[in-house]
């Protein structure tokens, strides 16, 4: 609550980059996503910091974006984005393999959320 009402003035400048938020969003949930895998099963402390700081973040921030923009495409973005960039860490920070068919199931998650949104 405090935090809102501080924020509030940047937050009416900000209502007018939705999408930039979205995508902020997105690196602060694939941080969380890098950090539990990080912390080794919620073993290593620190690591469940960054987890928790990284989704309240993400979520603060699309709680916002929500105001402006309808549930369906802002979701599949989200999760879409999310997923293809999580997708990407992995393969450079853990040598996680990418084939044929993982390359074209995240560019069928990119063309689907695209369709989403040319039909809003």
């Amino acid at each position: 609550m405090i935090v809102s009402c501080f924020l509030r003035p940047f937050l009416r400048e900000v209502r007018m980059l939705p999408y930039l938020m979205i995508c902020v969003s997105v690196v602060f949930e694939v941080f969380g996503d890098t950090m539990m895998k990080v912390s080794d099963g919620f073993r290593r402390k620190l690591p469940i910091v960054g987890v928790v700081v990284g989704y309240a973040v993400s979520f603060w921030m699309m709680s916002h974006v929500l105001l402006q923009l309808p549930l369906g495409p802002v979701y599949a973005a989200w999760t879409g984005l999310g997923i293809a960039l999580t997708a990407v860490v992995g393969h450079f920070l853990w040598n996680e393999g990418f084939n044929a068919k993982k390359i074209i199931g995240l560019v069928a998650i990119i063309v689907g959320v695209a369709l989403l949104k040319l039909g809003v």
